[in-house]
């Protein structure tokens, strides 16, 4: 009986493997690595319909090529239907964070979109290949100029399927790279390169893990030679930046900086520090040719028209700065905001008034209550020869806000031109109580009084030269300066040259005194003219004293 139960202990065994064999075959059938699948996105074009059919034309044109069960190619009804249920347009091209999640929707692997150009002679299309789980790790594929469409897409199709050859070793890479693995994410890497040497997609593992290594030359080494291909890659560019900063390579530093502002226009943060340190290094027009390009790749996009519109402004474009935000208004209305209107108008007003009251009037009609627009309005107005609506401007928006800036100032301007010196004055002293900066009041003051100076020394009107008196010292009050001293000086020395001539006629013991009050402000002021108006400082301080005896005489006999 044993021997009979070992057989069939062995016949069951046996039985069981050979049951057990189809069961192991079903099991690894199910646990089998899934086909990758990728997606096309409508490419962005001038021409919407070339845009679509490129993406149409390179859809199908893979999905011939490759075998389907290796790569699945996701049908254009499957995408429009995810658009049309998210409220996208079905013929638009995606900005690059929508195309990434309607990407993780469709459960892609991976996704192609591009820019689709007509030529003279055809059309221009560059692709590039993004994957799914991270939108900054992208394949620039050779762009590809054609007489036709499925041309261009027929050689797409073949640099795309020569691209994914990096993608299997890659993966590897990135797996071993989270497991902290980081000298052996190196070998496969290499090992992606292999297959496909110009692959960005494999280098950014490489360099990702030379960093945790802390191998700087080694990081820097392949980030260069990422962007060599693709100059807007943004973990290349960020490792370029930061290093070269590190290194003290200001040039290169910059450099890498715009590429990476131009890459990531909607870090609005690092397109602050970047256009600042531009403008602080004197190279504001080193972003302009990238963020061009940034534009001209993503036409129509409002984060990437604000950018241009900032670098614009920061280079000193002004009409570029203007084109540019009306383009950026247009294609995203929330940007027509207060702060919009402000800095176009202020640059404007650069150009011409009246293209600075147009640009004001529009904002000012959109936010009637802005006071910093009210403001721009008023100087505009006023320079156009408006005095009378810019004072109508400047009271609204100090009404609005007391302390709006340059508010009391430019209203001193508009009192002066509308010639009420004394409204001026008093506008002057309440914003000296409203905290208004003193070194533009002083200035607003020097020029009332230069100006009241000029027109007095031309008419010899005594009246013009004495308002130039109070203006200058006033001016010289808020903030020494031997401009507004020497000028009150030389006034003071017009108004009593006049009088003690005056005085001797008419025995005028006021006149006398006028005399030798001004003759003393001028003896006091002038002086400080003696370095920028050398000549004139010394010849009145010559004639000075030549009339202080006539002047004494007279108060001796006109004043009893």
């Amino acid at each position: 009986m044993r021997p009979y139960r070992n057989v069939c202990q062995r016949a069951a065994v046996a039985l069981a493997a050979l049951i057990a064999l189809p069961l192991a075959s079903a099991s690894a059938q199910r646990q089998a690595a899934p086909v990758p699948r990728v997606m096309v996105a409508t490419f962005a074009s001038a021409d919407k319909d070339l845009g679509l059919r490129a993406a149409e034309e390179l859809r199908n044109r893979i999905a011939r090529d490759v075998d389907a069960r290796k790569l699945a190619v996701i049908p254009k009804v499957d995408i429009n239907k995810t658009l049309e249920a998210s409220g996208y347009s079905t013929t638009e091209a995606l900005q690059p964070n929508d195309a990434k999640a309607l990407a993780s929707l469709l459960r892609a692997d991976e996704y192609i979109d591009g820019v689709a150009t007509k030529t003279p002679t055809g059309v221009k299309i560059e692709a590039r290949l993004i994957l799914a789980r991270d939108q900054t790790l992208g394949q620039p594929l050779p762009a590809v100029e054609a007489p036709k469409i499925d041309q261009a897409a027929a050689q797409i199709s073949k640099s795309y399927q020569a691209a994914r050859e990096q993608l299997a070793a890659e993966k590897n890479c990135y797996t071993l790279f989270r497991e902290g693995k980081y000298p052996e994410a190196i070998l496969m890497g290499r090992s992606a390169l292999s297959k496909y040497p110009n692959g960005t997609i494999a280098m950014v593992c490489l360099a990702n893990s030379y960093s945790q290594l802390k191998q700087t030359d080694s990081v820097l080494a392949v980030s260069e030679r990422i962007t060599a291909i693709d100059p807007g890659n943004i973990p290349a560019t960020k490792y370029e930046a930061q290093i070269y900063q590190e290194r003290n390579n200001g040039d290169k530093a910059v450099e890498a900086l715009t590429r990476l502002m131009a890459a990531d226009p909607s870090n609005d943060a690092l397109v602050e520090q970047v256009i600042a340190t531009l403008v602080r290094l004197g190279k504001a027009d080193k972003a302009v040719p990238i963020v061009e390009d940034a534009m001209r790749r993503n036409p129509g996009d409002p984060k990437t028209l604000q950018l241009g519109w900032k670098v614009y402004f920061a280079a000193n474009q002004l009409e570029k700065a203007l084109s540019t935000g009306t383009e950026m208004i247009r294609a995203d209305t929330a940007l027509a905001d207060s702060a919009y209107f402000y800095r176009s108008a202020a640059a404007a007003a650069q150009i011409s008034p009246a293209r600075a009251a147009e640009i004001v009037s529009q904002g000012v009609a959109k936010f009637p209550n802005s006071p910093g627009l009210l403001v721009i309005q008023a100087n505009a107005l006023s320079k156009a020869g408006q005095n009378a609506q810019a004072l109508q401007a400047i009271n609204r928006a100090l009404a609005a806000n007391p302390r709006v800036e340059n508010g009391y100032s430019q209203k001193a301007l508009i009192l002066s031109a509308l010639n009420m010196p004394d409204s001026v004055i008093a506008t002057i002293r309440m914003a000296q109580a409203n905290g208004a900066d003193k070194k533009t009041l002083a200035q607003v003051a020097l020029k009332t009084g230069s100006d009241s100076y000029k027109a007095g020394n031309a008419s010899k009107n005594r009246a013009d030269l004495q308002r130039a008196v109070q203006f200058l010292l006033l001016s010289d009050q808020l903030e020494p300066s031997s401009d507004a001293k020497f000028l009150a000086g030389a006034s003071a020395f017009l108004i009593g040259q006049s009088a003690v001539n005056e005085a001797q006629d008419s025995k005028s013991c006021t006149l006398a005194r006028l005399a030798k009050d001004n003759f003393g402000i001028a003896q006091e002021n002038v002086p400080a003219g003696l370095t920028s108006y050398a000549d004139a400082a010394k010849q009145l301080l010559t004639a000075i004293p030549q009339f202080t005896p006539a002047v004494d005489d007279q108060i001796r006999r006109f004043c009893k």
